[in-house]
């Protein structure tokens, strides 16, 4: 239920209790009252009836009265190259990200859709990829208003995996290399994925693959890519609105929770790369300043762990919500820390009050949501992954995640990536077909010490795929990618989709 106060109102429960609060009240002035400042309580009435855990929908599950179409689709559409030619979309569709139009940014706008691919496409480029497309909202409803425009990647030797990334405050988009590349066999794939294996700006062609790539959507042309935030799995970059900071995520076992700070605000050429460490009580933390020398950058996740940075198994996307960030750690099965921790590396206080003295093993079943402080540099659990209401069901390995803010209310908006379908990860009944099942979970943010409880099922995946990209468009609509769907579905979700979802009331 929502309640609307008024500074009337507060003044007239001033006046009718004590000679106390007769003394504050008169502090409200005239003006104030005619201004009736409207103070919004929290409406913590749920935005949706979540729907039930289903394992066996060859369809995206959505709550009553909540619609989804198609509007890009691997292989279904065509995308344009710059010189006008047309070949079908690459798929593994990821990163989303709207640009508004500068004159109409409510109703217009660009989309930018990373693939993260990594074989051969002789039209579209090898590796990975992006496609930018308009869109503008007609009739209520948000509609494709251009042709799929191919960014083509050889300015800068091609990229891998093009995962996460951000809108960056010039209004480029900052696309993530997630990639384990540490040699050229491992991109080349006996011929099916990099074919050109040459060396690019003075590096071999793995050397220059797990970066981050700057794009202009507009133009649908690569700016650079930034070498000096490091060559590592990135996950995901979030930028801070000032332009000095870009927040980065590592997915890999052990990962690094990297920052970039530029020289100059806004221009992200230049800056100096930190990798973070936890203080021994989880209550702060230090950033390690890294060398920024070629090679350094290139193993900067062990020059990292050398120094003493706290490492972390495998951190996906970044969220920034009322100053905090919101990371989610999906964790790994069975994992040993004693590798990483001989080389100098620490681990994080939340996983070393689970291991026993001298123990290095841990198994990381379901992950966890993080928040962290950039005030304080405090790195802490906000939610542990696991079994929801000791039932069968469970929130697992979260990987994408945004934000959304509904009826006053702030939300974490949550995408799961099982690692695998055993150790209840999905039914049992699934786990013998050998199923993958991903759900979309909100949960509220003005709770303290959140539970599994708290989370609010939106919807179900169809069988085998992620949800990731998830936006929110100025009306309100939901965007999503349905990544990597089982191909024997037999619904019009058999391949990579972005869709749109509609139902949600601004």
């Amino acid at each position: 239920m929502k309640f609307i106060v008024s500074a009337f109102a507060l003044f007239v429960l001033a006046a009718c209790t004590g000679s106390e609060t007769e003394k504050e009240a008169e502090v409200i002035t005239l003006d104030s009252i005619v201004a009736e400042e409207m103070i919004e309580v929290i409406d913590t009435t749920p935005p949706f009836i979540q729907v039930d855990p289903v394992f066996d929908s060859q369809d995206l599950v959505l709550p009553e009265g909540f619609t989804y179409r198609v509007i890009f689709q691997e292989k279904t559409d065509l995308v344009t190259r710059a010189d006008g030619k047309k070949f079908p979309a690459k798929g593994n569709h990821d990163l989303s990200v709207f640009i508004p139009d500068e004159k109409a940014p409510e109703t217009k706008g660009l989309i930018y859709i990373s693939h993260e691919t990594k074989y051969a496409d002789p039209n579209l480029g090898d590796g990975g990829g992006a496609t930018v497309f308009g869109i503008e909202l007609i009739d209520g409803q948000w509609q494709v208003t251009s042709d799929f425009d191919h960014v083509d990647f050889a300015p800068v030797g091609y990229t891998n995996r093009n995962c996460g990334g951000s809108l960056t405050p010039n209004n480029t988009v900052f696309s993530c290399e997630e990639t384990w590349a540490w040699n050229t066999e491992a991109l080349y794939r006996g011929g099916e994925g990099h074919t050109d294996t040459s060396w690019v700006n003075g590096l071999a062609v793995w050397q220059n693959m797990g970066y981050v790539v700057e794009v202009d959507p507009r133009t649908r042309e690569v700016i650079q890519k930034h070498y000096k935030m490091g060559k590592f799995v990135h996950e995901d970059a979030l930028c801070t609105p000032d332009g000095k900071t870009v927040y980065l995520t590592d997915d890999m076992s052990p990962g690094i929770f990297f920052k970039y700070e530029t020289f100059t605000p806004y221009d992200y050429s230049d800056g100096q790369l930190f990798a973070y460490q936890q203080t021994e009580d989880g209550e702060s933390g230090n950033w390690l300043k890294l060398p920024m020398d070629t090679i350094s950058l290139i193993y900067c996740r062990d020059t990292a762990i050398a120094r003493g940075a706290t490492m972390f198994i495998r951190h996906e996307w970044i969220e920034e919500v009322n100053g905090k960030l919101y990371i989610n750690e999906t964790g790994e099965d069975s994992f040993s820390w004693a590798r990483s921790i001989a080389r100098g590396g620490t681990v994080p206080n939340y996983m070393r009050e689970n291991l026993a003295v001298g123990e290095t093993d841990f198994d990381d079943t379901f992950g966890r949501v993080l928040e962290f402080d950039p005030v304080t540099n405090k790195m802490s659990v906000l939610l542990e992954g696991g079994f929801i209401e000791d039932s069968l069901h469970c929130f697992s390995n979260p990987d994408c995640n945004t934000s959304v803010r509904l009826n006053g209310r702030d939300y974490l908006v949550l995408s799961e990536d099982i690692n695998w379908y055993s150790r209840g990860r999905v039914s049992p009944e699934t786990e013998k077909r050998r199923l993958m099942v991903n759900e979309i979970y909100f949960l509220p943010l003005d709770i303290e010490n959140p539970s599994r409880a708290d989370l609010l099922r939106f919807c179900v995946a169809p069988i085998g795929a992620e949800t990731t990209g998830v936006i929110f468009l100025p009306d309100g609509s939901m965007l999503m990618n349905i990544m990597h769907p089982s191909t024997r579905n037999n619904s019009k979700l058999n391949k990579s989709s972005t869709v749109i979802v509609e139902g949600f009331k601004k």
